[in-house]
């Protein structure tokens, strides 16, 4: 007779204990099984791994989408005199801007002024529309409408952050053209770029089929940085305009007090001399507190050439101008996204230029707000806000 095995279950008061002790055991099993696991892995932890995988990405990628603009009241007063068309309350800009990876290397950047009316076509509203490519860390090239590489400070500025008492001949230089350039980062204080690009004159000379050559350094030299620049342009008559821009700043003390002086030399064939056409600006900046800005400006513009070669300081122009404001900027953590201002400037002298922009024994003075917003960061905050509501 075969002998047969059974299996024994314990009585019904201890299948609730039994049941536990299983279970018991089986967690057990799975929290060595899992912490080995995790051992055997140690040198390569999930955050590293995810770390890895985000820098290795050199895919499409946005990394800046922003909206800003400025809007306020402004009075314009001339020889005493309110200029009606020109006083009341006013919204000066409206842009919007793009920069995106396209690939690795490869980036697009872009800048519309939606509040500037297009002359012929939608380029003309556009600051800027290029693209880059870095080779390395040294060399890059780029095309597309781009900013003239001119040096000196006041043009360097976006035209948003400056308050109606600039010089004449930030007044009315083309600054945004097509071209190409090419840079040279010597390192990190110094960099070199070579660009080729319609002339800024041409609309004023009525042909597009002219050009211009510029070579930039932008360096810094301790407490002293530079924006300075050769520049060659066709103008009138075959005749090039050669300039000298020599953009300095002095960082007396660091985020505190600075000094942003600009000679901006203006030459063309048939002149006698050489520093008869020329700008000198200078601003002097201060921060009595992180969230202000007081600042003081002059600046000059001359010509005495007795030709017709500059379009934007025209021969027998004489002008000074002295200005001075305030910005305040109230949240301190995110110091971008509102600024509170006050400026005004007078200016006096001879401009023969029947567009121009400073008059004599003219006052100007604004006051008013600019807002800038991060649209990608929003949306950003905006979705990890409803992941976490979610979760």
């Amino acid at each position: 007779m075969q002998k047969s095995v059974a299996f024994v279950l314990p009585k019904c008061s201890n299948l609730r204990n039994f049941a536990l002790d299983f279970m018991k055991k089986v967690f057990i099993f799975l929290y060595l099984l899992c912490a080995c696991s995790m051992m055997g892995h140690a040198e390569e932890p999930t955050a590293s791994a995810s770390a890895r995988v985000k820098r290795e990405y050199q895919g499409p990628e946005v990394t800046k989408f922003a909206f800003e603009t400025r809007f306020g009241w402004q009075m314009v007063n001339l020889a005493g005199q309110t200029n009606d068309n020109a006083t009341g309350f006013r919204g000066e800009f409206i842009n919007l801007s793009l920069n995106a990876r396209i690939y690795k290397g490869l980036s697009i950047s872009w800048r519309q002024r939606f509040n500037r009316v297009p002359e012929s076509t939608f380029w003309d509203a556009t600051d800027w529309l290029e693209m880059n490519y870095a080779f390395n860390g040294k060399w890059s090239v780029s095309a597309g409408k781009q900013v003239v590489a001119i040096g000196g400070y006041e043009y360097d500025r976006p035209p948003i952050d400056l308050y109606n008492n600039n010089s004449e001949y930030w007044n009315h230089i083309a600054c945004y053209q097509l071209g190409a350039s090419v840079a040279y980062k010597v390192n990190d204080n110094h960099r070199l770029t070579f660009q080729v690009s319609n002339s800024p004159f041409r609309k004023e000379i009525g042909s597009n089929n002219t050009y211009g050559l510029s070579l930039m350094w932008n360096g810094k030299c301790g407490m002293w940085e530079t924006i300075w620049s050769v520049n060659a342009f066709q103008c009138t008559k075959g005749r090039w305009m050669n300039y000298i821009a020599l953009g300095n700043k002095f960082n007396f003390i660091p985020q505190r007090l600075w000094l942003e002086l600009d000679y901006v030399n203006r030459a063309s064939s048939g002149q006698a001399f050489f520093f008869e056409d020329c700008s000198v600006i200078a601003e002097l900046s201060g921060k009595p507190h992180s969230s202000v800005r007081v600042f003081a400006k002059y600046n000059y513009d001359v010509n005495n050439t007795g030709t017709d070669a500059d379009l934007y300081v025209m021969n027998g122009t004489e002008m000074h101008g002295v200005s001075g404001g305030i910005e305040y900027e109230p949240f301190k953590k995110h110091p971008e996204i509102l600024r509170l201002f006050a400026a005004g400037g007078y200016s006096w002298g001879v401009n023969t230029n029947p567009g121009g922009a400073m008059l004599d024994d003219q006052v100007i003075f604004n006051v008013g707000a600019k807002v800038n917003l991060d649209v990608l960061k929003g949306l950003k905050w905006a979705i990890n806000k409803e992941k976490m509501t979610l979760w």
